[in-house]
């Protein structure tokens, strides 16, 4: 009776141990065609090429900024791409929805991630239109100012999904 019991433990965990087995594997095939399906999108989209920036394309007023940009992108640094597309993550796997929801973001040709002001900043840095601005932006009062405009965005944002209580623009977003 006993050998019984202990046969059939041994049994469900030989079987156990190789289900678990042949799941790791397939996991792990898996991740080299993901690795390799990344590596060819990265490849088809020539990601070091480009300043990419992951943005809201729902939002009226990330909208306007890009096109701006484009409209100043003289030299045809910059590729904008939505948070809300899904591949964004598959060509930047580094990046999440979560975050990129919260705030605009962006991959250099570097492969850095930049958030925030930061791509606010690395934009003007980069744009032909702006370059001959940028010694007089490279200052303590200008770059005050220049995020002051930045969270007034993020702000006008926030609005437009009604995510603050103060807000007097009428959105015509649904939630």
């Amino acid at each position: 009776m006993m050998l019984t019991k202990l046969l059939k433990v041994a049994l469900l965990s030989l079987t156990f141990f190789i289900t678990i087995s042949s799941f790791n594997t397939s996991l792990a095939q898996e991740k080299i065609l993901t690795n390799s399906e990344t590596n060819s999108l990265r490849q088809k989209y020539k990601v070091d090429k480009y300043y990419w920036v992951i943005y809201d394309n729902v939002c009226p007023y990330c909208r306007s900024a890009t096109t701006h940009i484009k409209q100043l992108d003289w030299e045809g640094k910059f590729k904008f791409l939505s948070y809300r597309n899904p591949i964004a993550y598959k060509i930047f796997p580094n990046l999440s929805k979560e975050e990129c929801e919260k705030d605009v973001h962006m991959v250099t040709p570097k492969g850095e991630i930049l958030s925030g002001y930061n791509v606010f900043r690395k934009i003007i840095d980069n744009l032909s239109a702006t370059k001959i601005l940028n010694p007089l932006l490279k200052n303590d009062y200008a770059e005050t100012k220049l995020n002051e405009i930045y969270e007034k965005m993020v702000k006008e944002r926030s609005c437009y999904y009604k995510k603050t209580d103060t807000c007097g623009i009428k959105s015509n977003s649904k939630e």
